[in-house]
């Protein structure tokens, strides 16, 4: 095997963990039937099911408007957006965009104030 042919392989090898990579982000659309604030997790109902997500302390949380939230904000019932990133087979969810529920209601409070 030649020098150029091992880096080829190398080449290649890369390539494809990074293609792999890439490929676990998944996206995750669904109700919220339960949040465990305190533990940092949202019970999903999705089209395939039920799916418990770890959401992580940094992740970006944004109602319809772009405003940003916190996982206390988040209620039962809302429709959420989830971009996830699976880790030692949990998911995690790195994003939240809530596309409607109770933020709606509470921007008309807000805005009454």
């Amino acid at each position: 095997m030649t020098l150029t042919s091992c880096g080829l392989i190398v080449m290649l090898v890369l390539n494809g963990m990074l293609t792999l990579a890439m490929a676990q982000h998944l996206f995750a659309e669904g109700r919220i039937l339960a949040v465990g604030w305190q533990q940092g997790t949202v019970l999903l109902e999705t089209h395939k099911g039920f799916s418990l997500v770890a959401v992580d302390p940094a992740a970006k949380i944004e109602d319809r408007l772009g405003t940003g939230r916190s996982l206390t904000d988040l209620q039962p019932g809302d429709v959420v957006e989830c971009r996830i990133e699976p880790f030692a087979g949990i998911p995690i969810a790195e994003e939240i965009h809530v596309l409607s529920g109770s933020f709606s209601n509470q921007r008309a409070e807000d805005q009454q104030r």
